[in-house]
């Protein structure tokens, strides 16, 4: 071929090259985010959320009805190694028994993908109430995830953070470096008020300056399992992104002691409220950094996008203050 007829030809190759790439795959999930996926070929209704789990939580009810007999908790006889996620779950020292197994799992409706296995978990009590399962960015096969929490808004920015390895906890987070130690903050708009473990609330305490503003209340975190927690105000607000946060809830005797804030009031917890549902009770926790960023900040956001390949996460939110 000749040089000037190759060169001629080289943007048209270029051109095919390109137009034989389809573009990745993008799950819309509306602000009501009801779907129906299958499990196993049963119809399954399902809630969709950015702080919701990684794999597929089950209700009971409705892992008995798909597995039968398979889905007893409890003694399941020798079991020579597990491979696969944990099958209990952990809030602060309380374990709640559950049950991990492979599935093969159905596209939500209105998305094309096909069906393909991954695990799915269900637990002695249910997450949370209701007959749906429920799962996060990382339950889903599309690699592009992006969620709609309210209509969009004039004066909207897009920040985008990086975002953390899918095992580095239950939900798909983002990881910031607070002080001398990495925060994972979960955006988890199920949440009404920010919730943090005390460990986290320490750290944050430390960086930003902080008080407690309130009274120890208990928190219902997930499992019917409720927490002690107290309202704290930050001296400094806590930039992640777009947001801003200015007070939060934090767990004061979870995965660590949140003693940094106030030494003489972090102890002074009421027994009763220390484990209002108590399932098991591991005898000591590694303090954990981690943050549920709630409604209270999310309320600027119409958008969250999830790009599972990329490890990125896209807010889309008014900037305030």
């Amino acid at each position: 071929m000749r040089p000037s007829r190759q060169r001629a030809l080289m943007p048209l190759m270029l051109s095919l090259v390109g137009a034989s790439d389809p573009p990745p795959v993008v799950r819309e999930v509306a602000a009501d985010a009801r779907v129906t996926i299958t499990v196993d070929g049963h119809s399954v209704p399902a809630r969709l959320g950015p702080g919701l789990p990684s794999f597929f939580y089950l209700p009971r009810a409705r892992a008995e009805a798909v597995f039968g007999g398979d889905a007893r908790i409890g003694d399941r006889g020798f079991v020579l190694f597990s491979v696969g996620p944990a099958s209990s779950a952990r809030i602060g020292p309380v374990v709640v028994p559950g049950r991990a197994r492979r599935a093969s799992i159905g596209a939500a409706e209105a998305s094309g993908a096909a069906v393909q296995e991954n695990w799915v978990k269900w637990f002695e009590t249910d997450a949370y109430p209701g007959d749906e399962a429920l799962g996060g960015p990382f339950a889903l096969p599309e690699p592009i995830v992006r969620f709609t929490l309210h209509p969009a808004q004039p004066g909207e920015v897009e920040v985008t953070l990086p975002l953390a390895a899918r095992y580095n906890w239950w939900l798909a987070s983002v990881e910031q470096g607070i002080g001398s130690h990495d925060v994972l903050f979960a955006f988890a708009p199920q949440f009404s008020r920010t919730v943090a473990s005390a460990a986290a609330g320490a750290a944050i305490g430390r960086a930003q300056g902080a008080r407690f503003d309130g009274a120890v209340e208990p928190v219902l975190i997930s499992h019917g399992v409720r927490r002690p927690a107290r309202p704290v105000q930050l001296a400094q607000p806590l930039a992640l992104g777009p947001l801003r946060i200015t007070s939060l809830l934090v767990r004061t005797h979870d995965y660590g002691a949140a003693i940094d804030i106030d030494p003489s009031e972090a102890d002074g917890l009421d027994a009763d409220n220390r484990d209002v549902v108590v399932k098991g009770k591991r005898t000591k926790s590694r303090p954990s950094y981690v943050v549920y960023v709630g409604a209270d900040v999310l309320n600027g956001c119409s958008s969250i996008t999830y790009d599972k390949p990329g490890r990125v996460v896209t807010l889309r939110c008014r900037v305030v203050g």
